[in-house]
């Protein structure tokens, strides 16, 4: 994972919205070529040089439900899966089948930014579960208060949780996971888990997927995909769990009303290859994520005010400076104009909500050297900030900020 392939020039969303002297560290996807068996298994079906309406073969629900024994020791039914087109996707097809405009949706915050966009632009209600932080000799950790989530799901109807959760790398407990679906239920709130991060965990952790829980609603819905375990987002697909049988068909129909049931033949293709025989390159890659996140915690170990969060999971580590910028509110985004001036991209906290004000999330699923350069500019940046009082001095906001 150290001699990687050069992404510009290839519409790489990450890499062709910087400039070539820039160094994108911020959305989340990985440098990383994919597993040799991926490619061969593309290379395979590009062969036969027909691409019509497919089938998804038996196959490949079963290479997924075996890789959930063999990494999850969950057995699954291949009866309880629906390929959908993507997990975003997915989770606006059922806010819409659950809720009404207006009414409310539940989500830990800081999180993954698109679900507040998709909440929102549904005309529904967002009502936030704060998440707490303590400190750990590993550093920051986030936890879930009881009593926010309780608040929360009296005014809710769903909840989206995300597992592992995105910010912060949390992989959430059994305990913690039991908790959530215990106060949903007692409220008949449900639950859509997104999964997306589930096979990029740390030695130590174990994710739990959703329905591997006793309290678990089967008409509940767990979202898994294959584009961050096999960084093949541009081959996009996902498997919707549904064991309620009922449910699973009302999913597929809100699928077909929307004409999004037909599957990409090459996703399907790519998707099966990885889980079928794609555990190796995979443990490569967590090694080489693991090793660049050190490396980064290492590297601002010497920063005053400024602490990587406990690594649990994920290829996105959350940095925390809020004591550093205790007495500048809104110090996140003008200081990610600061980095991008300085020659680094990374995501400022406040875009996964207030609670993410004071933090950066940075992508080290690249080569070390990239990476080693990304961080000496970002400590550039970060002394630069300190000297400007907090202020972008000028700097501009270059094309695809929001993201």
């Amino acid at each position: 994972m150290t001699n990687l392939p050069n992404r510009r020039g290839t519409g790489a969303f990450k890499w062709d919205l910087a400039k070539p002297e820039e160094i994108p560290l911020w959305v989340a996807d990985m440098d990383y070529p994919v597993a040799p068996e991926i490619v061969e298994a593309l290379e395979g079906r590009i062969a036969h040089p027909v691409f019509g309406y497919t089938l998804v073969p038996d196959s490949y629900y079963q290479a997924f439900c075996a890789w959930q024994l063999q990494r999850n020791q969950w057995e699954l039914s291949p009866e309880h899966l629906a390929v959908a087109p993507g997990v975003m996707p997915s989770i606006s097809l059922l806010i819409e089948a659950w809720t009404a405009p207006g009414e409310a949706v539940a989500i830990f915050s800081p999180v993954y930014f698109p679900f507040f966009e998709v909440v929102e632009q549904l005309q529904r209600r967002v009502v936030t579960v704060p998440l707490t932080v303590e400190r750990t000799p590993e550093g920051p950790r986030q936890v879930i208060d009881p009593d926010r989530l309780d608040r929360a799901l009296d005014e809710a109807g769903v909840l989206l949780v995300c597992s592992p959760h995105n910010p912060g790398g949390r992989v959430w407990s059994r305990q913690e996971l039991e908790m959530i679906a215990e106060a949903a239920r007692r409220r008949g709130v449900r639950v859509i888990s997104d999964e997306i991060h589930g096979d990029l965990i740390f030695p130590g952790e174990r994710f739990v997927p959703w329905h591997a829980l006793d309290g678990a609603d089967p008409r509940d819905v767990a979202l898994q995909a294959p584009s961050k375990t096999f960084n093949i987002a541009g081959l996009p697909t996902a498997m919707a769990i549904i064991p309620d049988r009922g449910e699973r068909q009302l999913f597929l129909d809100a699928l077909h009303r929307r004409k999004q049931d037909l599957s990409n033949i090459l996703a399907i293709t790519a998707a099966e290859a990885g889980y079928a025989r794609g555990a190796a390159w995979l443990e490569g890659v967590r090694r080489a994520v693991r090793e660049n996140r050190e490396l980064l915690r290492q590297d601002l170990a010497g920063e005053a005010g400024v602490a990587v969060y406990a690594a649990e999971g994920t290829f996105v580590p959350w940095v925390d400076c809020s004591v550093r910028w205790r007495e500048r509110p809104g110090s996140s985004e003008r200081f990610g104009l600061v980095a991008r001036r300085e020659g680094v991209w990374v995501s400022p906290g406040r875009q996964f909500g207030p609670e993410g004000e004071g933090h950066l999330r940075v992508n080290v699923a690249t080569s070390p050297e990239i990476l080693r350069e990304g961080l000496q500019r970002l400590r550039r940046a970060l002394e630069l900030f300190d000297g400007t009082g907090g202020s972008e001095a000028g700097a501009r906001a270059p094309a695809g900020l929001e993201r």
